[in-house]
C-alpha cells in the first residue's frame, strides 16, 4: 500500500486538492443549495428521458450527452437522482481532466512542475462551479483531453490503438456538442492515411463504433424530424445570436437575447423548418448586411472573452449568511478575469504552436488549433458568460507549460534528457 501511494502520491495529491477546493467554494457559495434550472439543463434531462424512457431522439441534443446522463434511469432513478449522477459525472471529469494534464506535463517537465501546472485548473473559478449543473462544459473538456492524451501515447509508442481511440473520442464528442464536428472531422482527415493504412487493423473497431453512432443520430433525426443532421441546435444558435444581433445592428435597435422577436419566431416553427429558415438568413444577411455580420461576430467574440461566470452571477444567498454577497461577488469578479486572462494566454500560445501543425504532425499544434476553433467557433454566440472559453482554459495551461519547457530560461525545469 505505501508503495502505491509513493507512486502515485502527485496524483492522489491531486485528487485531495481539488476536492478540498470544491468543498471550500461550495461552502462559501452555498453551491449545493441552489435551485435555479437553466434551459440548457432542461434540455438535456429532457433528452435523457426521452432515450431512456421515450426511446426516442432528441432534436437539439445528442445521443451521447443523453445517454451519459439517463444511465440512473436503467436503475430506476428519479430526476433528482440524474442531478446527483450528474455531479459527479462532472467531479470526476473535472479532476481526470487535471490528472492527464499532470500525466502529459511530467513528460517534460519535472514531477513537481508538472503538479503545479496540473492544480491550476482547479482554481479557474468557472469550471469548478459548472460541476453543480446539468451541462456539458466539463464532460466535453475531459473527453477531449482524453483524446489528446491518447494521441499523447500515439506519438510516444506509435501504436495504432492509441490513435484510433483518439479519433474515435473525438468523433463522438460531437454527439456532446455538435459543435466539436468539424474540428473532429479535421483531425480526421489529418491523419486519414494513417487510418486507411490500418483500416484492418483490431482497434479500428473503435473508429468504426464512434461512425457508427453518429450514422444512428442521423438517421434517426431524419426519420423523427425530417432532416440528415446531428441536432437542429446551430442554425437556432447562429440564427438567435450571431444574426439577431447583426439584424439590430442594421436596424438600429438593441439585441435582447430575452424577448427576441427573431427567435420567437424560429421557435414557432417545426425543427426542419427552423433549419431552412436559419439558413436562409444566414445566406440573405450575408450577401446584403455582411459589415454588420462581422461587428455581431466580433462583438459576441469579445462578450465571450470578458464575460463572468454566468451561475456564479445568478446565485443566491439561501442560508442567509451576512458574507455571501461578498463572496460571490469575488468569485465572479475572478471567473471574469481568469476568463480574460486565460483567453489571451490561450490564442497566444496557441498561435505559437499551431505554426508547427505540419511538423512531425506536432501534438501540441493539433491543441492549439482545438484551443483557437474553439474561441473562434464561440462567436457565433452570446450572453453565456465564460461558458464558450472555460474549456479551453486546461488546454491553454498545458500548452503554456510547454512553451515554459522550450524557453531557454526555464530549461532547469524540464526532465532529463535520460528520461
Amino acid at each position: 500500500m505505501s508503495g502505491f501511494i509513493q507512486k502515485y502520491r502527485y496524483s492522489l495529491l491531486l485528487v485531495l486538492i481539488g476536492l478540498v477546493w470544491l468543498e471550500v467554494l461550495n461552502r462559501l457559495l452555498q453551491l449545493d443549495q441552489q435551485t435555479l434550472f437553466y434551459p440548457d439543463s432542461s434540455n438535456y434531462l429532457e433528452s435523457a428521458q426521452k432515450m431512456y424512457l421515450k426511446f426516442t431522439g432528441h432534436y437539439y441534443r445528442p445521443m451521447m450527452m443523453a445517454f451519459i446522463t439517463g444511465l440512473p434511469y436503467l436503475f430506476g432513478s428519479s430526476d433528482a437522482g440524474i442531478l446527483q449522477w450528474s455531479l459527479l459525472v462532472n467531479v470526476i471529469c473535472w479532476l481526470g481532466t487535471s490528472l492527464l494534464l499532470f500525466q502529459m506535463a511530467k513528460d517534460f517537465l519535472s514531477e513537481k512542475i508538472a503538479f503545479v501546472f496540473a492544480f491550476l485548473p482547479f482554481f479557474i473559478i468557472g469550471n469548478a462551479v459548472l460541476n453543480y449543473h446539468l451541462l456539458t462544459e466539463n464532460l466535453f473538456a475531459f473527453v477531449i483531453f482524453l483524446a489528446f492524451y491518447a494521441l499523447f501515447r500515439y506519438y510516444k509508442t506509435n501504436n495504432f490503438g492509441y490513435l484510433s481511440f483518439g479519433l474515435s473520442l473525438l468523433l463522438a464528442s460531437m454527439l456532446i456538442k455538435p459543435g466539436a464536428k468539424f474540428f473532429a472531422l479535421i483531425l480526421l482527415f489529418f491523419f486519414i492515411k494513417t487510418v486507411l493504412k490500418n483500416y484492418k487493423a483490431k482497434s479500428m473497431i473503435l473508429l468504426y463504433g464512434s461512425v457508427l453512432m453518429i450514422l444512428i443520430q442521423v438517421v434517426g433525426m431524419k426519420a423523427q424530424y425530417g432532416d440528415f443532421t446531428i441536432s437542429y441546435i446551430d442554425g437556432v444558435t447562429y440564427h438567435n445570436y450571431l444574426f439577431s444581433k447583426a439584424d439590430c445592428f442594421k436596424n438600429g435597435k438593441e439585441y435582447q437575447q430575452i424577448n427576441n422577436p427573431r427567435a420567437e419566431y424560429l421557435f414557432s416553427l417545426t425543427f426542419n423548418d427552423q433549419k431552412r429558415v436559419a439558413k436562409e438568413d444566414a445566406v440573405h444577411q450575408i450577401k446584403t448586411n455582411f459589415p454588420n455580420v462581422i461587428k455581431a461576430y466580433l462583438h459576441n467574440l469579445l462578450d465571450n472573452s470578458k464575460s463572468g461566470n454566468a451561475c456564479i452571477f445568478d446565485l443566491e444567498n439561501k442560508k442567509g449568511r451576512s458574507d455571501f454577497n461578498s463572496w460571490k461577488t469575488l468569485a465572479f469578479d475572478l471567473s471574469k478575469w481568469q476568463n480574460r486572462l486565460f483567453t489571451v494566454l490561450g490564442v497566444l500560445v496557441s498561435l505559437y504552436f499551431v505554426r508547427k501543425i505540419f511538423k512531425h504532425k506536432s501534438l501540441y499544434a493539433l491543441m492549439a488549433l482545438f484551443v483557437l476553433y474553439t474561441i473562434v467557433l464561440s462567436g457565433i454566440s452570446c450572453g453565456q458568460g465564460d461558458r464558450f472559453h472555460v474549456v479551453t482554459f486546461p488546454f491553454a495551461i498545458l500548452l503554456l507549460a510547454k512553451w515554459f519547457e522550450e524557453t531557454s530560461r526555464f530549461k532547469r525545469f524540464s526532465v532529463p534528457l535520460q528520461k
